[in-house]
Parts: C-alpha cells; structure tokens; sequence
C-alpha cells in the first residue's frame, strides 16, 4: 500500500480509536463515581433522547452522518483496491529536450522476455510497482534444481545490473527474487 493511503487508514483508525476509548474511560469513570464525570452524567436529562429522536434536524444530522461514514468508508475501501502502477520514467535520453521517456513495466517485461529463454529458469516474472512511493522493478525467477547457485546469481545479477544501468538517473529500485526447485530424488 501507497504511503498516502497507509497514513489515511492509520489516522482513521486512530481516531476512532481515540473516540472509543474517551467514551469508554468515561463510562468507567461514571460508573466508579469519579467527581466531574459522574455529576456531568447525573446532570444529563433522560427524557432529551426522546426529544431529539422527534426533532427534524436530528433525521437530517443522522443521515449526514451516514453519508459521511460511507464516503469515508468507501474511500478507504477504494485505496487499498486501487492498482499501483508506476508513473513513466524520465531518463537522459536521445530526443531534443534530452529526456526520454518510458514506462517501467516496459523495461520489466524485456528483462523478464530475455530471462524466460534460458534453460536455467523454469519460471521468469517481472513487475514495475508502486510501494509506499518508492518506483520498484521486481524480478522474480524460479530456478530449476540441477543448477548451482552461483550459476544462477551471476545470471540474475546480470540482469538486474542491466536494469540498474537503464535506468540510472531514476529514483526506482530493482528487487530480484530467486525460488529455488527441490532436487527430486531418483528412484
């Protein structure tokens, strides 16, 4: 999750945290017959419920309070469904202003292309993403048993070094993932 999204569901949380356990601290305290709080209780009139429950602007403050809940609700709902595409990458390039402009999964899916057509990999997959604002360029490789593993970070070192190299300049950051396959045992 994207830090913006992350900060909003952790300030909601908190405050609804901190709503809950002010109305549970003075329940408690009413109930232990604390000075302020048990006298602001014993001064609250029953019967008001009552009245503002027969009041029009009580319908109208309720259901305000429910179009409230639900934007926010469904805000947060919606920043966590959203996919989190990495934004185009300006890099020094060939056009006339000197940029050049590309898209990371590009570069994530050449990579993975080269990769898949070695022997040595059984599985290739590469994503461009966004986590918590940092540009990343995940390369994830399952490797087949009968290779070492020297063999196989060289290879993917290579890759991921060719990333690093087109994309110098640029705040992304290159991950590889090696899985490793569990020789069989001959029979």
């Amino acid at each position: 999750m994207n830090r913006a999204p992350a900060s909003l569901h952790r300030l909601s949380t908190a405050l609804i945290a901190l709503v809950l356990l002010a109305l549970g601290g003075a329940a408690l305290a009413s109930r232990l017959g604390v000075r302020p709080i048990s006298e602001w209780v014993d001064r609250f009139d029953a019967s008001s419920i009552g009245r503002f429950a027969d009041s029009g602007w009580w319908a109208a403050a309720l259901g305000g309070v429910v179009v409230l809940s639900l934007i926010w609700g469904l805000s947060l709902i919606g920043s966590t469904l959203r996919p989190r595409a990495v934004d185009d990458l300006e890099l020094d390039g060939s056009d006339q202003s000197g940029e050049l402009v590309i898209a990371p999964k590009l570069i994530a899916t050449a990579v993975a292309d080269e990769l898949s057509g070695d022997t040595m990999f059984q599985k290739v997959s590469a994503r461009a993403l966004d986590d918590r604002s940092r540009k990343i360029i995940r390369l994830e490789v399952t490797a087949r048993p009968d290779r070492s593993y020297a063999e196989i970070v060289d290879r993917v070192g290579r890759a991921t070094d060719q990333i690093r190299e087109a994309v110098a300049g640029a705040d992304v950051h290159v991950q590889a993932f090696i899985h490793l396959e569990k020789p069989t045992s001959a029979r």
